[in-house]
């Protein structure tokens, strides 16, 4: 069961992924000032501005690449691109490479400035190839300014920042004053000084909103139920107690179920998830041996085990969408606490025609209550609804070296999702 649930799910993540390289939606080329072109584009979830994209005219169209010499902007998945001849700062903001200037170091460049605001009042967004943040101002046709956060190295030593750009802003909304009540407190990035922009739209503006907004799509918390059945295989291995090593557990089915909280991450289209569970499962099973020494006399040794924990599951998820269903995958570990222990060993005597004695005792000493476990599954949600199956192998109860105990789980499970926010 365990390998070719691997194969299954190694399978579908292959097919997806090779699928997935390639995901196009509507969007627009501007060609020129006065020209757009519509078809799809290749849409990346860009976590940096990127350089080039993939553009076809149709469905069944040849796939084309387009770059900053061939395009003077695009549009896709609700964020609008113009080309636009920039500065960057390119001062290092490592403690250890920091400058001795209190003036930065700036390059002239060409990018795709992601647009956050637009009209008359502008700001537009970079994240260049090494991942740092450039953000512009631009009042009506005019120039980009280059908002600038500098960090360098005072005489005493001191790592000092200058935070230019407050100044900046506050220049660029002269005609709005009090606009920003406290500078110190606007930090360096886009959603906060995007948040000026809507202030200024709505309180000094003749137009009420810009013609084009971003916001960027933030994480969401998924809270939610599960429930079903769990099927746990115990077993043994090692060079000592060879009864419990050659025992052949029976299988034990239980209820298991307890409560989620899931992460989606803004990237990726939303696909991408922490998955967090804390649940209870929980298994019992017994093996039984005999020797027979005549008609009447034998022993009988009956070994018990059984454990009910409280597990706290960690998984990052992915979702694959498939019309108005989602397949998922996910894989992580599990950290689990017995609440509950059955640990018994019972001895059966009889010889000849005496009475039978019973004798109980512990079938492991010391055995632990924490378990550890690797653990990854794959399901399908609907609306609220969810599906899912799951397999884990754990440690078990064994502290000892020469005697290993494995748990392996498959998992059953329904689960109903309460809120988003």
């Amino acid at each position: 069961m365990y390998s070719k649930f691997t194969v299954f799910t190694f399978l579908l993540l292959s097919f997806h992924f090779s699928k997935a390289q390639k995901s196009f939606e509507p969007g627009y080329l501007v060609t020129s000032p006065s020209d757009t072109t519509r078809g799809y584009i290749d849409y990346k979830s860009w976590s940096r501005n990127p350089e080039t994209i993939h553009f076809k005219a149709s469905s069944d169209e040849k796939v084309e690449t387009y770059g900053l010499s061939d395009i003077e902007g695009f549009g896709v998945h609700g964020e609008n691109y113009v080309k636009a001849h920039v500065e960057v700062n390119i001062s290092a903001t490592e403690i250890d490479k920091l400058s001795s200037s209190p003036v930065p170091e700036v390059i002239k460049t060409v990018a795709f400035l992601l647009v956050v605001n637009n009209s008359p009042k502008a700001l537009f967004y970079l994240k260049d190839k090494d991942g740092k943040v450039h953000l512009y101002i631009r009042d009506k046709d005019g120039p980009y300014q280059l908002l600038i956060n500098h960090r360098y190295l005072a005489n005493n030593g001191q790592a000092v920042n200058v935070t230019y750009y407050r100044e900046q802003l506050k220049n660029f909304f002269a005609d709005c004053p009090g606009l920003i009540a406290d500078q110190r407190m606007l930090p360096y990035s886009q959603q906060s000084i995007g948040k000026v922009f809507d202030r200024f739209y709505e309180k000094c503006s003749s137009q009420k909103a810009p013609v084009t907004s971003y916001k960027p799509t933030g994480s969401s918390i998924q809270v939610g139920v599960v429930a079903g059945m769990s099927s746990s295989k115990l077993s043994f291995e090692g060079s000592v107690e060879p009864e419990l090593v050659n025992g052949d557990f029976p299988l034990s089915n239980k209820v298991s179920g307890g409560v989620f909280l899931n992460f989606v991450f803004p990237r990726l289209k939303q696909r991408a998830s922490l998955y967090n569970e804390l649940a209870f499962t929980s298994y019992k099973s017994s093996i039984t041996s005999q020797t027979t020494y005549s008609d009447n006399s034998y022993s009988k040794v009956g070994t018990t085990f059984g454990f009910g924990y409280i597990k706290l599951i960690n998984m990052i998820r992915y979702q694959i969408p498939v019309g108005d269903v989602k397949l998922f995958l996910n894989g992580g570990i599990t950290n689990g606490r017995a609440i509950s222990v059955t640990n018994e060993r019972t001895t059966e005597d009889r010889f000849q025609t005496s009475a039978p004695t019973m004798t109980r005792k512990v079938a492991m000493d010391g055995a632990r209550k924490y378990e550890f476990g690797l653990i990854f599954g794959l399901g399908v949600t609907y609306k609220k609804f969810g599906f899912e199956l799951r397999h884990e192998a754990s440690d078990g109860m064994s502290l000892y070296d020469k005697l290993k105990s494995n748990v392996k789980r498959n998992y059953f499970l329904l689960s109903y999702r309460l809120l988003e926010k």
